[in-house]
């Protein structure tokens, strides 16, 4: 089962309720444990589970994605990865949230995969922006090291 002990901050219980909804399936018991990644800004949130598939991919991927803030900009998540050499890359796909002003809505993306060619991915980590010429993007904290890399 998904903990939630590392949530902090200004994350809402309403996020998190919703993404133990969206997260109901628990690993096999010889499976590593899945992983919980999130970043909680004012404006919005996006928090993920997934499982380290491998020494370069990614799998069983569940997304959250919340719009918080009553702007008229939509919210939207990507992940950020770091390979073996500790050197960034992001998923080229933004994943939005419209429902704007209302912590309650949220969009779900379930069961997403990554990979890469070539190298590992040795740490995860979601990314929330807003949807606006001047519009902040803010990574939450970083997922624990891949057992595989």
């Amino acid at each position: 089962m998904v903990s939630f002990t590392k949530i902090a901050g200004r994350v809402s219980a309403a996020a998190v309720v919703a993404l133990s909804a969206v997260v109901a399936h628990a690993p096999a018991a010889n499976a590593a444990a899945q992983e919980f990644i999130y970043s909680g800004q004012s404006y919005g949130y996006a928090g993920a589970t997934f499982d380290w598939a491998g020494r370069s991919s990614v799998r069983n991927i569940d997304l959250l994605v919340s719009d918080w803030g009553c702007d008229a900009k939509p919210v939207y998540a990507y992940f950020l990865f770091y390979n073996g050499s500790l050197h960034p890359d992001t998923t080229p796909t933004r994943r939005y949230d419209y429902s704007g002003c209302d912590k309650e809505d949220h969009t779900a993306y379930n069961d997403l995969t990554w990979s890469i060619s070539g190298d590992s991915i040795t740490y995860m980590g979601v990314v929330v922006c807003r949807d606006a010429a001047d519009g902040p993007c803010k990574v939450g904290g970083l997922s624990g090291r891949n057992p595989y890399a």
